[in-house]
């Protein structure tokens, strides 16, 4: 993992202090995971479950894992992998009744996939907090892009970008009385 990768918990915790989670969201127990099931985030709202959040973590990662490789035998056609591509068009994961379940969305930052999961219960409207949980999904990946940008950019030397070339018009007859202190 590069040092901008394990930046990424402190981009996250950045990201949440300074968001306001919409209250029909946050009332939930929402969790930001890695792949591998890891917390990088959640909102300490487990109303009367017994799990941990390292044991919700993990289910949540797993029951991704699962669901992804069942998707394999979704036949492809070209129109369909092109849309995959598309906003909107990545697979999310819903497991729920007409007023509780669990939601996930996948959100790729660098060669990372994280997951928002949310578990919610006594909802009117799970259509309207699953788009609110997108909402969020897509604020976080984009701030989180955003300040992986910056970190990047940030690092320079004397004013300059290390990306930057030291000299950035030198002509070959500089180069040449440059180097030619040993005639």
């Amino acid at each position: 993992m590069n040092k901008v990768q394990n930046l990424i918990p402190q981009f996250v915790e950045k990201f949440f202090k300074s968001c306001e989670i919409d209250d029909r969201i946050n009332k939930y127990s929402l969790f930001l995971i890695r792949q591998d099931g890891v917390v990088l985030y959640h909102n300490n709202k487990q109303q009367g479950n017994a799990l941990t959040k390292s044991s919700i973590g993990a289910l949540l990662g797993g029951v991704w894992q699962a669901s992804k490789a069942l998707s394999d035998f979704i036949p492809q056609t070209q129109e369909s992998k092109q849309a995959e591509h598309s906003f909107g068009e990545e697979f999310r994961l819903s497991f729920d009744t007409s007023s509780k379940g669990v939601y996930i969305v996948p959100l790729k930052i660098l060669d990372e996939e994280l997951f928002l999961g949310l578990i919610y219960f006594d909802e009117v409207n799970p259509g309207s907090i699953k788009s609110k949980t997108r909402e969020l999904a897509l604020k976080l990946s984009e701030s989180l892009e955003t300040q992986i940008k910056s970190q990047n950019t940030h690092k320079s030397v004397e004013g300059k970008k290390i990306n930057d070339f030291l000299f950035d018009d030198i002509t070959d007859a500089e180069m040449d009385h440059l180097f030619s202190f040993g005639k």
